[in-house]
């Protein structure tokens, strides 16, 4: 149930991300830990081979709970992205996640462009997701994908002052809602993945369900580490300020004037001459030829958002 929208409705996915705690989910604190306050996250600036892997769209009955066996005889903690229309219908399998270790999050009721309806609407798409998700597993939910990533900042900024709302996109798509094919899947997958990657898959898909086990194996192979997206927004370290060198650097200091002692030894009984305070002169260098450098400055960090 993912597509493309118009770029219009899209947001620029922020670059990377927010400082972490551990391998295990957490069992009774709320999802949605974000110590660095980030209003979105597409990804994470983390030390170590960590990466989130992240299912939306579901539950669904029939491929939901295949994908939950394969997590669980890995050892893997996943992030899923329910819509609350479906979390209602099986709350069994929103139970067993979290009974996993898995993270459950917002991806809205029935999966509508959120642009594209009204405020009230949206409100109501988001409350009720999150309404349905605390009931059946008491946990606080605050983190949201929007359907489609569609976004407008106005509106990100309303839902986050609305429901505390952190908005999580992601660095690694497969494209597997278009190409439901096991073999590209994890081809996708593992190429592009890189540390404090966030991947984005569908598990009401089954072809990308059938492509997990040897994805799954492969990244556990070259040494990622899984995490909940809750968990990698805890790992995230803080993009340090740009530092730009100055264009009018501070001129060197001046040498200490000596005090009253070395102007008596320059006047003293040895009669040695004082030191010449005649400049010396100065030789001028002809101008140099060579072209000045037009390499293009490097660009400088962008913050998050």
């Amino acid at each position: 149930m993912t597509g493309p929208v118009p770029s219009s409705m899209m947001e620029p996915a922020p670059a990377n991300l927010s400082s972490g705690s551990g391998m295990a989910a957490p069992a009774a604190e709320p999802t949605g830990t974000n110590p660095h306050n980030l209003i979105a996250y597409s990804s994470a600036t983390v030390d170590g081979p960590y990466i989130a892997i992240t299912f939306d769209d579901g539950p669904n009955p029939e491929t939901t709970p295949r994908l939950l066996k394969m997590l669980e005889q890995r050892g893997i903690k996943a992030t899923f992205f329910v819509l609350g229309s479906r979390a209602v219908a099986s709350p069994n399998i929103i139970k067993q996640m979290i009974a996993q270790g898995h993270e459950v999050a917002n991806h809205s009721w029935d999966h509508p462009q959120l642009p594209k309806i009204p405020v009230a609407a949206a409100d109501k798409q988001i409350g009720d997701t999150n309404a349905a998700i605390e009931q059946i597993t008491g946990l606080k939910i605050h983190n949201v994908r929007p359907p489609y990533g569609a976004m407008t900042p106005a509106l990100r900024a309303h839902l986050r002052e609305k429901f505390g709302s952190t908005f999580i996109y992601w660095s690694v798509d497969p494209l597997d809602w278009k190409d439901r094919n096991p073999t590209v899947i994890h081809d996708r997958i593992v190429s592009h993945v890189h540390p404090g990657a966030i991947i984005l898959a569908h598990d009401i898909h089954p072809t990308t369900v059938d492509a997990m086990p040897k994805t799954l194996d492969d990244l556990l192979a070259k040494g990622y580490k899984f995490v909940t997206v809750s968990q990698l927004i805890a790992m995230n370290k803080a993009m340090p300020e740009p530092k730009v060198a100055s264009l009018n650097p501070a001129p060197k200091k001046k040498p200490k004037v000596q005090g009253t002692a070395a102007a008596a030894n320059t006047t003293g009984s040895t009669g040695a001459k004082p030191a010449s305070t005649a400049p010396k002169p100065v030789t001028a260098k002809p101008a140099s030829t060579k072209p000045a450098s037009t390499a293009p400055r490097p660009p400088a960090s962008v913050g998050l958002y």
